[in-house]
């Protein structure tokens, strides 16, 4: 649960944010989404476009959820995570293929995020359910040990979430089928 708290102080506007303080020189609001999706001036460039596309298609998709695009920074050997979603740190993976859900997930693991945003509107044309369910289904033991508790799958300017410790694979794959209605499953 995002708790958040505004004011003002010298001309400045000051959000809190589950008590990191975040003010109007740091992020930009998101023309089409306002304060729901905050953008950090320091933000990756080279995936800005990307990250904002993901972004607004999960806003788009579930009212009740507020993004920030974190800044860019490179710690430990690896990237930060581009979202806090709700609070909680996530990252966009545009996979190549549906085998890139398990290098994706890996990866988030280790960039200690909670979500993972697959982006199939970056490298994938056609929303393959019963593949993509079968790779996230075998994620399920990062959902049951708490390690990961959302992924979203992007696709269309649509997103869905899935949960491999409350969904069935067939269940999955029903709620991926939603992004794309009528294509074959296969």
């Amino acid at each position: 649960m995002v708790v958040q708290y505004e004011f003002q102080k010298e001309g400045r506007r000051l959000i809190f944010c589950n008590s990191i303080m975040i003010t109007s020189t740091d992020y930009i609001e998101d023309k089409v989404y306002g304060q729901r999706l905050l953008i950090s001036v320091n933000a990756d460039q080279r995936e800005l476009h990307s990250n904002i596309r993901a972004a607004r298609a999960i806003l788009h998709s579930f009212a009740d959820i507020t993004i920030i695009i974190n800044a860019h920074t490179m710690s430990f050997g690896h990237k930060n995570p581009e979202y806090t979603i709700n609070g909680q740190l996530g990252d966009r993976k545009g996979i190549m293929g549906e085998k890139g859900v398990t290098a994706g997930f890996k990866s988030a693991k280790k960039q200690g995020c909670k979500i993972v945003v697959i982006d199939l509107d970056e490298h994938i044309f056609q929303v393959r359910s019963f593949e993509l369910s079968k790779y996230i289904s075998r994620r399920k033991a990062d959902f049951v040990s708490g390690m990961i508790t959302a992924c979203y799958v992007v696709f269309g300017g649509e997103a869905v979430v899935v949960n491999a410790s409350v969904q069935t694979r067939k269940e999955i794959m029903s709620a991926i089928e939603q992004l794309n209605p009528g294509a074959p499953s296969y």
